[in-house]
């Protein structure tokens, strides 16, 4: 089956939860780019970007068979445990580090 785009917004359950994810890890614990892209890849979706700050929310930009690969993939890890997660179907995405020049996609009207 074809992957669709996705951006999910991950809200933390608690300030606890908060201050767990976003604690710096020990030095043992930390991983690079590539473990953490190995970490969040599975046979139906991936995790492609995600955006991190302070506030008590981040950001995914995952390309998935369906929204419940993108569950199932956090339940995996465990990030359902510090996390309510909400995903929202991407029908354009114009990433301005790959322009291509060719007419950009169109989403389409659903009411």
């Amino acid at each position: 089956m074809a992957r669709k785009t996705y951006i999910a917004i991950h809200t933390y359950m608690s300030d606890e939860a908060k201050k767990q994810m976003l604690t710096t890890p020990y030095e043992e614990d930390k991983q690079t780019d590539v473990e953490w892209e190995e970490r969040w890849t599975f046979d139906k979706c991936k995790c492609v970007e995600a955006w991190m700050g302070n506030d008590d929310f981040f950001f995914c930009h995952w390309e998935a068979e369906d929204e419940q690969d993108i569950h199932n993939a956090l339940e995996l890890n465990g990030l359902d445990q510090f996390c309510v997660t909400a995903c929202y179907r991407i029908h354009s995405h114009i990433d301005t580090e790959a322009l291509t020049g060719e007419t950009r996609s169109y989403p389409p009207w659903k009411d």
